[in-house]
Formats: structure tokens, C-alpha cells, sequence
């Protein structure tokens, strides 16, 4: 980044140009503060910027500029309030004094139009390298108030034109849970909470720092009840359930019983009838007995348009019997994301209702279309549209551990293949380069991921025997840029679905 060599310490970086990606697009193999430990590389694809314009990625994610950052006198200048935001700072305008104010962890910054001197709360002047200014309604400040006043890290990258910005509170990030169901021998939760082979446990371990698990164990039959045995849904207690509970409570975490039911479970009809909605409420309550709480799974409310009200209705009934019955332990509601077409949730009563509101911010992939999982537009909207409603210190925001793999016939048309765990990485994918495969594989050019900010996830494209391949997969790195979005909007927490799915020592980083 161009000026200012003694405010921003910028590291060497080399460049890796990957020619299965778009002309505009380079993979940049950078040593990246935020998403790095003991000097890791991390090849990322971003497209170049044209001069005086920049990139600004925080902690790996792209920024909603209202327009985009540039260099002014060596100076890189952005939107104040855009960044200021993403970094979880409350933003003030005073159009009388034509003066912003900044304020984030007890510190308020007050910045005036066309001065580059700028003043705390407590009257301390602090000099900036340019005078704020104002472009299109918006005020534009350098970049220095974010890293020599609030304590960024920032890096250059000069053949994409990226800063690559790294928050500083790493000790404060948000709390981790995990949905511990569906597990398998293969894909074992227990491996990755206590971080060995049923019935052993590690002492350095996820489990020292999560905060709670989720325990995926309840399901709703079609008749109404609650059922822990095997079932359509899957959601059963496992075998050695018991120590599960033992383990998790000798690490202190909080343990919440999870109900799932669907349209499989008739559970529009359910919520429909004010006894089978009373008997629901009373077994639920019931089986909670041994937990710290509850967490309510019933996906697929308010789907068809003419019943939406009234199950939102019957739902806002249900939980509030249920809240009653709970007396004093918590209630958690999984939630789908405002926009999403189930219009059956009533986010702000349940907000206010509910201890924690699960938001379910991924599972996004286009079936016809490739597409991630859980792209950085998507969960952005989900997490400002869901704050809105619900105080964000109540929202754990659901983040996926795994992602989605596409095959494209020569006629283009696309469809899924799987929905490949993070653990798996990219190796076992169908004729990828180099690797022998079901599909008799073949030796290729040697191709290979980059993260991609706006997908918020690893991307690979190749070319197989028959048909063409696009990836978009999850990792440790892509779960930290995650749990760092939900640090910077102030949310409680995250909750990875599902446990068993995670790369080896995927908390290490937290």
C-alpha cells in the first residue's frame, strides 16, 4: 500500500497466477495475519483493481463499500461508515456540525469534514495523513483511523490492489458451539469435540473451548411425539450417549436437547391443533429434564404463502406454552434467514421470547446453478437482516462444515454431485487431477483452490473425461472468516452443523 511505510507494516508477498480461474482474477499466495499461524500461505483469488481504486478484505470477507476505496497522496481513503460497521463500531452523523463519530470499545472518535485532525470523547487530538471528506454522501476517512487508532493489522498486496485487513481481538471472539447428530465411525462428533476415538478423550481438545453442544437427539413423529430412537429424520441418540453428557459436563459446556420435525413430521398440522400443540409443548419440556436447555428445530413453516400467518401464529403459541413449561432453562429457536421463503417465523417475538436464536445462514447452493454453500452476500444479508429484529448478543450464527461439488455435461447443465464434509478437502473428488478415482480418473494440469472472499470459501474448477467439475469446499480458514463476520456484528456466537465434518484441530485457531 502505497505511503505511510511507518503506520502499516506490510509483508513481502508473492504471486501465483492460476490459469483456471478468470484473466481478471489472480491467486495471490500471501502471508495473511488474520487467517494465519506460524507464517502459513494462503492462496487467495481476487480480482485486480484498476488505480487509484483498492481492494479491502476484513479478516478474509469482502466489505459492502457504498463506494470503493482509493489512494489519495498516499493515502488510502474508504467509507467510514461501511467499514466502521463491519468491524462492529456504532456510526453517528451530525449534520449540524458536519462531523462523524466512531465508537467501539468504549473509545469515540469524533471526525470532522475536510479536517485531518480528529478528537476523542475526552478531548485527546489525534493527526491523520488526510482531512475527512465527503463523496456521494458518504464520509470518507484513511484507513490509518482503522489501523494506527483502533488497532488493525493491515498487509499490500500490489498485483490485485488488496489491503487485507485483520481484526486485533482474536481473545474475543465469539463463543463456539457445534450441533453434535448424524454422526458415523467415519464422521464422528465425539472425534471432534474431544478430539480422539470413542470412548477416548484428548486433553487439548475442542472441547476446552466450546461453549456448548446442541444435541441433535429428539425427532417429532407424524403422530406428535417425540421419539429418540431410530427414525426417517436420523436425529436419535447414539450409541454411548451417556458420555456424551458425562465428558461434555466435566468441560463445563452447556448442553442443549435439539427437536427437529419438518413436513415429514405433519408438523404444520401439529402446530394446527391446540392439543397435539399442548401435547408437543409438555413432552418436550418433559424430555429436557437432564439439559441446560432447549434447542427447537421445525424447519419448513409458512412455505405456502395462504397459511403462512396462521402458522406463524400457531408457532408464536406453541413456544410460548413451551417457554412456560421450561420455567428457568433456556430456550433456543432455529431460525431460517429473514428473506428465505418460509414465512412462517415471527423473528422479533421469537427474539424477545427466545435465551438464543439460532440463525441458519447457509445451505444456499442453486441445485441447477453452481454456487457455495454459504457466499459472503448471503450470510451478510442474513446477519443484518436478523439483527434488526433480534438483539445480537442473543443471535449464534450456523456456519456449514461442508460444501458442494458440481458436475457441468458438455451441454452446460449443472447438478450437484455431493456436499463434501471440510474434513475430505479436495483430494477424493471424482477425476480430479493427478488422483485415482471410481471414475478411472486422468493426469491433468495441476490445478488448485484458492480461497475467494466472495464465496467465503475454497473454489477449484477441471476438466474430467466427460463433463467439467466446479467446487466450492469449507476449511479451517474459511470457518475462522466466518466466526470473525459474526465477531465483527457482535453476535453471540456460531454453531458449526455439523461435528464430525471438521478438519483436524479445526478449533486451534480460536
Amino acid at each position: 500500500m502505497p505511503g505511510k511505510q511507518n503506520r502499516i507494516r506490510l509483508p513481502v508477498i508473492s504471486l501465483l497466477f492460476i490459469s483456471l480461474l478468470p484473466a481478471t482474477l489472480f491467486a495471490a499466495v500471501i502471508q495473511q495475519p488474520a487467517l494465519a499461524q506460524g507464517a502459513e500461505k494462503l492462496a487467495v483469488s481476487i480480482a485486480a483493481e484498476e488505480p487509484p481504486y483498492v481492494n479491502v478484505l476484513l479478516d478474509m470477507a469482502p466489505v459492502r463499500f457504498p463506494t470503493k476505496p482509493y489512494i489519495e497522496a498516499e493515502t488510502t481513503m474508504v467509507p467510514l461508515r461501511a467499514l466502521g460497521e463491519a468491524v462492529g463500531a456504532e456510526i453517528g452523523w451530525d449534520d449540524t456540525q458536519m462531523a462523524a463519530t466512531c465508537s467501539k470499545n468504549g473509545l469515540t472518535l469524533v471526525i470532522r469534514i475536510g479536517e485531518a485532525t480528529i478528537s476523542t470523547a475526552g478531548g485527546q487530538l489525534v493527526s491523520l495523513p488526510q482531512p475527512a471528506a465527503l463523496a456521494g454522501g458518504n464520509t470518507i476517512v484513511p484507513l490509518d483511523l482503522f489501523t494506527e487508532i483502533l488497532g488493525y493489522d493491515a498487509s499490500w498486496d500490489e498485483a490485485t490492489r488488496t489491503i487485507y485487513l485483520s481484526s486485533p481481538e482474536k481473545s474475543t471472539c465469539p463463543s463456539l458451539w457445534g450441533f453434535y447428530a448424524l454422526g458415523s465411525v467415519t464422521y464422528s462428533s465425539w472425534s471432534d469435540v474431544f478430539g480422539a476415538r470413542y470412548p477416548f478423550c484428548q486433553d487439548d481438545s475442542a472441547a476446552n473451548k466450546m461453549e456448548g453442544l446442541f444435541l441433535g437427539w429428539f425427532a417429532v413423529d407424524d403422530s406428535g411425539k417425540i421419539t429418540s430412537e431410530h427414525n426417517t429424520a436420523g436425529f436419535q441418540k447414539p450409541d454411548g450417549w451417556p458420555s456424551v453428557i458425562l465428558r461434555a459436563r466435566l468441560h463445563g459446556m452447556k448442553l442443549y436437547s435439539m427437536y427437529f420435525a419438518d413436513s415429514g413430521s405433519q408438523i404444520t398440522s401439529l402446530l394446527d391443533d391446540p392439543g397435539a400443540r399442548l401435547r408437543l409443548a409438555l413432552d418436550i419440556a418433559g424430555t429436557s429434564a437432564e439439559y441446560d436447555g432447549v434447542l427447537i428445530d421445525f424447519e419448513g413453516l409458512g412455505l405456502d404463502e395462504n397459511t403462512a400467518e396462521r402458522d406463524k401464529a400457531n408457532f408464536n403459541e406453541f413456544l410460548t406454552l413451551l417457554r412456560d413449561f421450561l420455567d428457568n432453562k433456556s430456550l433456543a429457536v432455529a431460525l431460517p434467514p429473514v428473506s428465505s421463503p418460509f414465512r412462517g417465523y415471527d423473528h422479533r417475538y421469537i427474539g424477545d421470547l427466545a435465551d438464543l436464536v439460532v440463525l441458519m445462514a447457509y445451505n444456499f447452493q442453486d441445485p441447477d446453478t453452481p454456487s457455495p454453500v454459504a457466499p459472503f452476500d448471503q450470510v451478510d444479508n442474513a446477519i443484518r437482516q436478523e439483527s434488526e429484529l433480534v438483539s445480537p448478543d442473543k443471535i449464534i450464527l450456523g456456519v456449514p462444515a461442508y460444501g458442494v461439488i458440481y458436475g457441468v455435461s458438455e451441454e452446460g447443465q449443472a447438478s450437484v454431485l455431493a456436499l463434501p464434509p471440510s474434513k475430505d478437502g479436495i483430494a477424493g473428488f471424482p477425476e480430479y487431477p493427478g488422483v485415482s478415482t471410481l471414475d478411472a480418473g486422468r493426469e491433468g494440469e495441476n490445478v488448485s483452490p484458492a480461497f475467494v472472499p466472495e464465496f467465503l470459501c475454497n473454489y477449484v474448477e477441471w476438466e474430467g473425461m466427460d463433463r467439467s467439475y466446479k467446487a466450492y469446499f469449507e476449511d479451517a480458514r474459511s470457518l475462522e472468516a466466518r466466526v470473525l463476520m459474526a465477531h465483527g456484528y457482535g453476535l453471540r456466537g456460531v454453531a458449526v452443523w455439523r461435528l464430525g465434518l471438521l478438519p483436524e484441530n479445526w478449533w486451534g485457531r480460536f
